[in-house]
């Protein structure tokens, strides 16, 4: 930790901790309803097709509403409100669900929880991006994915435990109680940028683009970050089901592997963002996609826990990628428009989750997890070209006027 306050500068520290906290909190709730809503929706009779709408439904939402929300914050050059909002905003909705055994109603529930994560997370990302100097913004946005990593790896943990020794009833009421908690704290310790980021009502979303080199980074670096969600995404919870079942791992040896390679890769986040800052983001972001190359091969070399360690970590750490890229469209973008920007980064990503999930298991019930595999390695192969050949690095540098 003391490491990671050294890494932080911002002009808001205080305001910076609470999105980190707030974020953590987002991803906790994040983590729990996607590990434990499916075997929820199972054992309330959900039908194979059912159990993976709970993951489709809500990111085809998210690829709608991070444009809208991420694009409206822009507008009102607020970012606060909107995080507060979204946060609790959700606990009604899970109030709800703590009442429901009808499997449809839950998808719905849990499909619109992702009208307000739409709103927290480009909000976030772009509180943190103009709050921090164009030299440190890799580095507190590798704090910031740290954080929701964090939650990810304790969310299924502890929604696991509550489940099991409460029923989902209280699981959802502790989810509830989880989103208020995060929206409070940013309530009462999160802040907006003291610069201006306000960007005027009748201008379009890339109003403020005046090159269209802007723009063609933007949507480039946003293809390269979905293509390799693809790769990411392709297994989705079939992966799991491939330890427990052809690998012949226990459940809890499954959890525990998981948060091994997510707590690896949570501490690695903010020494990317640094490097990032120091040597340019095109650097580390080949090396996040090959880390998902190299993760998804591993698997195929067999059942050895050391091998499967190795490329749960290296799966892990891909997630850097995008933190990467969002770091990239903060150095391109003007403060005024980074929401939007960052909005576009999200509903792209949002799309390719949602669509390799559905393409993964088509291919898993066609063949097999290793044909499988070999195909999730060939997508960020693709990212690494595409940001070799394609993206032009940024060297840090926007439009004067937009510099914090």
């Amino acid at each position: 930790m003391a490491f990671y306050g050294m890494l932080v500068q911002t002009e808001n520290n205080r305001s910076f901790y609470a999105a980190c906290v707030t974020s953590f909190l987002l991803r906790m709730e994040w983590g729990i309803a996607t590990s434990l809503l499916p075997i929820h929706i199972y054992e309330l009779g959900g039908s194979p097709v059912e159990v993976a709408l709970v993951f489709s439904f809500f990111a085809a939402i998210m690829v709608f509403s991070s444009l809208f929300w991420g694009g409206f914050s822009d507008m009102m050059g607020r970012r606060k409100v909107f995080i507060v909002t979204g946060m609790v905003g959700l606990l009604p909705i899970y109030a709800l669900m703590a009442f429901q055994e009808d499997v449809l109603t839950l998808i719905l529930l849990r499909g619109s929880t992702a009208i307000l994560k739409g709103a927290v997370v480009p909000c976030t990302w772009a509180l943190v991006s103009n709050i921090s100097s164009p030299e440190t913004v890799g580095r507190n946005m590798g704090i910031l994915s740290s954080a929701e990593l964090a939650g990810f790896a304790v969310g299924p943990v502890f929604g696991g435990l509550i489940a099991e020794g409460f029923g989902f009833s209280n699981l959802w009421f502790s989810v509830a109680a989880i989103c208020l908690a995060g929206g409070l704290i940013f309530l009462i310790a999160g802040a907006d940028s003291g610069k201006s980021v306000r960007r005027g009502g009748m201008i379009s979303l890339f109003g403020t683009f005046r090159k269209g080199e802007v723009v063609s980074k933007v949507f480039i670096v946003s293809i390269a970050a979905a293509i390799l969600l693809l790769g990411f995404s392709f297994l989705g919870p079939n992966l799991n089901v491939y330890l427990a079942k052809d690998l012949g791992y226990k459940k809890t040896f499954i959890g525990a592997l998981s948060f091994v390679g997510t707590g690896v890769a949570t501490l690695i986040q903010p020494l990317a963002g640094y490097i990032s800052d120091k040597f340019g983001r095109k650097r580390v972001m080949v090396l996040g996609g090959l880390s998902l190359t190299i993760g998804n091969l591993v698997l195929l070399l067999g059942g050895d826990v050391h091998w499967v360690v190795l490329s749960l970590i290296l799966i892990s750490y891909s997630n850097s990628f995008n933190m990467l890229a969002s770091a990239y469209i903060s150095d391109v973008v003007t403060p005024a428009e980074r929401s939007g920007a960052l909005g576009i980064l999200t509903s792209l990503g949002s799309f390719a989750r949602s669509a390799a999930a559905v393409a993964g298991g088509l291919v898993i019930s066609a063949t097999d997890v290793p044909t499988a595999l070999k195909i999730a390695a060939v997508f960020p192969t693709m990212t690494i070209c595409i940001v070799i050949f394609a993206l032009k690095e940024t060297g840090h540098s926007i439009a004067p006027e937009s510099r914090l």
